[in-house]
């Protein structure tokens, strides 16, 4: 069918619709005359806004009149239907205030969303169609998760209980029946794009301020951390070294196996808590955190107990003490320092009965210890570090952790040594 003929039968359609409008009238006690002087007004507008289906509802109150769609911002419609005439008329209803674009079968409306992506506001989704059908585009953006951002208003006459469900099961925001009221439809497209407007602000205002409580968490977390670093005469960049590290063993480990829980929430977690691991060390004699030299077996004895210590004033936070933070940075403070192979403090713990957490802090943290300056020694370089840790001389670790850190050594190299050289 060409275009000419495509606007031929929307001309008739809509002089049909309008004629048919005012004979129910006329059953309800208008004289022809005036439904004939009715019919006069109708058609003016119609030629008047040609872009714009005029039906006596719509002319009586306003609803589609161009004043009154003015107040929301143009935004973009597919239309995916195989029949030209239905998105002619559907580009008729919504055209005058809408960008609309068009798909003819289901591979083309997915190619519009590959291209456009939330770019488009609604989808006005036929179910039958060739190539692929209405549930199976439903199916293919529930599995692109297109649906939670993008909503559908399917239009179809097919009309059974099973169908209409099965569209709603699939994520449709609403349903219309062919044939449909063009003021219907414009007022269900109108109000669907609000409410998903609504809903995304909202979410923003919720993100926005999860990351601001986020931000004053972290900012409490770097200034606590802060203070034990100064008591241990160790450099401020420590804590963030740690952080950086923690992160980068995570993202490796989380690639190569999926053996560990480790969703990126948990991995959140983790690398926040991991500025806690030392936190015990307030409870340490300045002397012996600063002493140059080794420390004697009673000193040493001492500064073990810092892993307990922490883990102890986090289990003091009463009602905070079961949150996911506090419950992660108290098993990283406490068992930061136990090994693989059983020979660790405080408890002795051996394999995987250290809790992931604090088997990947324990790597940093010696990493770090390695490749820094200290009062008690000189820093090795990244790649001694790396050997020395895989030779056992800081004690055992993972077997998985051990590959992860040899995957990762050159983004280290550069991430922590590079940057503190450059800095200093």
């Amino acid at each position: 069918m060409t275009r000419e003929q495509v606007e031929t039968e929307m001309a008739q359609y809509r002089t049909i619709f309008t004629v048919v409008r005012l004979l129910d009238a006329a059953q309800v006690g208008e004289t022809v005359e005036q439904a004939v002087s009715r019919a006069d007004k109708l058609m003016y507008q119609a030629k008047n806004h040609k872009n714009m289906v005029v039906t006596e509802d719509n002319a009586r109150d306003g609803a589609l009149s161009a004043a009154g769609r003015e107040g929301h911002s143009r935004q973009s419609i597919l239309i995916m239907d195989d029949s030209e005439m239905n998105r002619a008329i559907l580009a008729e209803i919504l055209g005058s205030d809408y960008n609309i674009l068009e798909a003819t079968n289901g591979r083309e409306c997915l190619a519009m969303l590959e291209q456009y992506g939330t770019g488009i506001a609604l989808i006005l989704l036929d179910i039958v169609m060739p190539v692929m059908d209405g549930f199976a585009v439903l199916s293919e953006m529930n599995r692109s998760h297109w649906i939670e951002d993008i909503p559908v208003i399917m239009i179809s006459s097919e009309d059974a209980d099973t169908v209409v469900r099965h569209a709603y099961e699939l994520g449709v925001s609403d349903y219309v029946s062919r044939p449909f009221d063009a003021g219907v439809v414009y007022r269900r497209v109108f109000n669907t794009i609000k409410l998903y407007a609504k809903q995304r602000r909202l979410a923003s205002l919720v993100t926005s301020q999860i990351k601001e409580k986020e931000k004053n968490t972290k900012m409490m977390i770097s200034i606590l951390s802060e203070v034990v670093e100064f008591r241990n005469g160790e450099s401020g960049q420590h804590v963030l070294h740690i952080g950086t590290l923690t992160q980068r063993l995570l993202e490796r480990l989380t690639q190569k196996t999926d053996k560990y829980d480790l969703p990126p929430e948990t991995q959140e977690l983790i690398v926040m808590a991991s500025a806690l691991h030392d936190i015990g060390k307030v409870a340490i004699d300045d002397k012996i955190l600063n002493k140059p030299g080794r420390l004697t077996p009673e000193e040493f004895d001492l500064m073990k107990t810092h892993t307990v210590v922490g883990a102890n004033m986090l289990d003091r936070l009463g009602r905070y003490k079961n949150e996911a933070l506090v419950k992660t940075a108290h098993d990283i403070c406490r068992w930061h320092h136990e090994r693989w192979d059983g020979r660790g403090y405080p408890d002795g713990l051996a394999g995987d009965d250290i809790p992931i957490s604090a088997q990947i802090v324990s790597m940093a943290d010696v990493y770090d210890a390695l490749v820094s300056k200290r009062v008690y020694k000189a820093a090795y370089s990244p790649d001694t570090a790396v050997q020395m840790i895989l030779h056992g001389d800081c004690g055992q670790f993972n077997p998985l952790l051990l590959e992860c850190l040899v995957d990762i050594q050159d983004v280290l190299k550069a991430e922590i040594v590079g940057r503190e050289n450059e800095e200093g």
